[in-house]
């Protein structure tokens, strides 16, 4: 089901991730308990793929999840282990993300609803408190400049290729990570600096005779948490103007080029 033509399509319309997976749901009129992870997945991407814009400060939050639910639909085709079917009932009640891969996905959408919900009580009660006293405390207009400003200078506008065919190769890409070579592990987030995976990049890119590097191949061989880190540098270089990203006609390939005056 497409986003409507007319809503603007903005990660900042979204507090986080499992908010927008919460609209997703809503709009599919599922209940969160039994969620169509493979549908849901092709959504969520497709709105990613829509995006003008995208504000590098935010993208990784969106990023992680995007991985994870590549996850959790990879391992939900996998057909049923045959030893786990033999567990008795004390087994079961062990480990329910072994049982159903979303599990985790769906106790953190539980919780993030009870906290939508106790949030939106609470702006009732600031707006009926605001309207008694009209008074405006601790923000001035410079404050409001300031922070736009700010906002402004982490946002990434892409002119070579479209930011949804960086997200597509992107999700391509993830899609190949065979998760049963990984075993079981936790759902984490690289916490290597950002300005490191630039720095790895651009002295890849320095090192080879065209300056040039695929998407694949500057991902290729790393963990998921590497590629969304080495993603969000690639996203930050080209908002520095210190890449250029291009696609390859013939190829649909996304590739990566060092600028002259980098």
């Amino acid at each position: 089901m497409p986003l409507q033509d007319d809503y603007q399509v903005r990660l900042s319309n979204f507090e986080g991730p499992l908010d927008l997976l919460l609209f997703l749901i809503r709009r599919a009129e599922v209940d969160v308990n039994d969620i169509p992870i493979v549908e849901i997945t092709g959504q969520y991407f497709d709105f990613l793929k829509q995006i003008d814009q995208i504000d590098i400060e935010v993208a990784g939050e969106f990023l992680v999840m995007a991985a994870t639910l590549i996850e959790i639909k990879s391992r939900s085709l996998k057909p049923p282990n045959a030893e786990g079917q033999e567990d008795g009932p004390e087994d079961i009640g062990e480990d329910l993300s072994a049982i159903d891969p979303r599990f985790e996905l769906v106790q953190q959408l539980l919780a993030y609803q009870r906290y939508r919900a106790a949030s939106e009580r609470l702006d009732v009660h600031r707006l009926e408190h605001s309207q008694m006293h009209q008074v405006r405390v601790g923000v001035s207009e410079q404050d409001d400049a300031e922070l736009a400003a700010s906002s402004e200078d982490a946002v990434l506008e892409i002119e070579d290729a479209h930011l949804g065919d960086l997200i597509e190769a992107y999700q391509r890409i993830v899609e190949a990570v065979d998760f049963g070579k990984m075993g079981d592990h936790e759902i984490e987030y690289d916490d290597t600096p950002i300005a490191l995976h630039e720095e790895d990049l651009s002295d890849r890119l320095q090192r080879r005779p065209d300056k040039r590097l695929s998407l694949h191949a500057a991902l290729e061989g790393k963990r998921r948490i590497e590629m969304i880190g080495l993603f969000l540098a690639v996203l930050e270089l080209a908002r520095k103007q210190h890449i250029r990203i291009l696609q390859d006609p013939e190829r649909e390939e996304i590739l990566i080029e060092l600028r002259d005056e980098a």
